[in-house]
């Protein structure tokens, strides 16, 4: 599994962080699009540990992936990735191997990138807007966020349910096993 070295910013402006882009020389690469996922609960698998799968429904592919969080730091979540050509025989795939469907969620994103550093802005349903930045190393994630005016020392690292424990009191406990994460029905602060 190879790290994924990411650093996550809550509670963004997007017209002011995508002109702050442009500004910065970031390319717009997929315009904002509904993405969907299903993930699948790894804990028979790799009991006690942070582990899970996940089939995504991008813009433009099908992904299908194993990720787990050995820490929380910048570079401690690991995750080994296939492109698939199918959304449901990917999640079929799973369930035949009798790793169970988990969850259901969906989330809004758009994707910019210069060289080899990508910077998402995603809006999940029921939070504020927030920034993904990626790279290869830490030092291009640190050099990112500052310039795009991100204190480093307040950025989130791991899974979303860090993010809807920080921004709306929920547990994430509670949302790792929440069966549904739409626009139609978000996560609301009284589910803990």
């Amino acid at each position: 599994m190879k790290k994924e070295i990411e650093a996550t910013y809550l509670s963004v402006d997007k017209e002011h962080v995508r002109k702050k882009l442009k500004s910065l020389g970031f390319s717009l690469i997929t315009p904002e699009y509904m993405m969907r996922r299903k993930t699948f609960d790894f804990s028979h698998v790799a009991p006690g540990r942070n582990k899970w799968g996940r089939v995504r429904q991008e813009s433009d592919k099908v992904t299908m992936t194993v990720k787990e969080v050995r820490g929380s730091g910048i570079d401690d979540t690991y995750e080994v990735e296939l492109v698939v050509n199918n959304f449901d025989t990917a999640c079929a795939f799973f369930e035949a191997c009798d790793i169970p469907a988990k969850a259901f969620q969906e989330n809004m994103r758009e994707l910019w990138r210069r060289d080899n550093i990508e910077v998402t802005i995603d809006t999940w349903p029921g939070l504020k807007p927030f920034v993904e930045i990626e790279a290869e190393t830490e030092k291009a994630v640190r050099e990112v966020s500052e310039e795009l005016d991100f204190n480093f020392e307040k950025a989130v690292f791991g899974s979303i349910d860090l993010v809807y424990e920080k921004e709306l009191g929920i547990p994430a406990e509670t949302i790792i096993k929440l069966p549904e994460i739409t626009f139609a029905n978000p996560p609301k602060k009284n589910a803990a």
